[in-house]
């Protein structure tokens, strides 16, 4: 019998492992009394802000500039940042918030050295491809987000072939300090149910559990413990308006030790009871 080789005996032709997370992605502004109060960027996010008519003011890490149309703004994770512009002539704006895990990292951008502004050399090119992506995404059918992952990636290709941010050298501390974060929620997520400490959770990202308590809130704008609680909270509300489940049963499954404690911080969260929560959304049987 020939010897017949499997299709893994052939060279690859290309490889790549994407993942792609994107917060937001459009068109805003355009009305007078449009603004956005003091935020802080997701620690592993990236968000292009370009100008795409009239004029705007922004507040990023303390310091004031005012971007013109043309103008593409660059916000890092972790930057704090305030909009707003002139009512009597509001601005229009295409914004994206978005991470490319590529390469083991969570977001490769994060790792590049981006300016913090740039005037675009042609902005009708940048309004043309980002339009691409906005008449996807309004688009139907079984393959929309196939579709839309591959005209944002090609989008964010048209990006960096223009702006070419060169690998950045100095960040890959803050860089190995965000990853860990996001692999101490991670590692969370997993163990809702179960009993987390401070100490069991720093330990789970080599960390000491002071300095994960400071990177931690220095990352998410929460502390640990804090951040814990409303993840469980979010679940107790999802298995409220989806199951049946006792508030006994929630409160366990979502490592709460008492049902009254759940109670009681649930309505505090949420402005209601837990029962009551579930009365206005659990969701009818099939």
């Amino acid at each position: 019998m020939s010897y017949l080789p499997y299709h893994h005996d052939w060279p690859l032709a290309m490889e790549a492992r994407i993942g792609l997370r994107v917060h937001w992605f459009g068109r805003y502004a355009g009305f007078p009394e449009w603004s956005i109060e003091k935020s802080r960027l997701m620690g592993d996010m990236l968000c292009f802000f370009y100008v795409e008519s009239e004029s705007c003011w922004v507040v990023i890490n303390g310091v004031r500039m005012v971007l013109q149309a043309g103008d593409l703004l660059v916000v890092r994770g972790g930057d704090e940042f305030a909009y707003g512009h002139d009512p009597k002539r509001p601005h229009v704006s295409l914004a994206v918030s978005l991470a490319v895990e590529y390469g083991g990292v969570v977001n490769e951008l994060l790792h590049r050295d981006f300016k913090r502004r740039y005037s675009l050399k042609e902005p009708q090119a940048f309004v043309a491809e980002f339009e691409k992506v906005l008449f996807v995404m309004g688009s139907e059918g079984p393959y929309r987000d196939l579709a839309i992952t591959g005209a944002i990636l090609q989008w964010l290709t048209f990006v960096l072939q223009n702006l070419r941010p060169p690998m950045a050298r100095t960040n890959l501390e803050a860089r190995t300090a965000v990853d860990r974060i996001l692999a101490a929620e991670a590692w969370a997520m997993n163990r809702l149910k179960q009993d987390i400490t401070i100490t069991a959770w720093s330990r789970a990202v080599a960390l000491n559990p002071d300095y994960f308590a400071r990177i931690f809130k220095r990352e998410t704008g929460r502390r640990p413990m804090a951040w814990l609680n409303e993840r469980r909270l979010q679940m107790a509300a999802q298995l409220l308006g989806n199951t049946r489940k006792t508030v006994a049963e929630v409160a366990e499954a979502c490592g709460f030790n008492c049902p009254f404690y759940l109670s009681r911080i649930f309505k505090k969260q949420f402005g209601i009871a837990p029962q009551s929560y579930r009365q206005n959304h659990l969701q009818p049987c099939a």
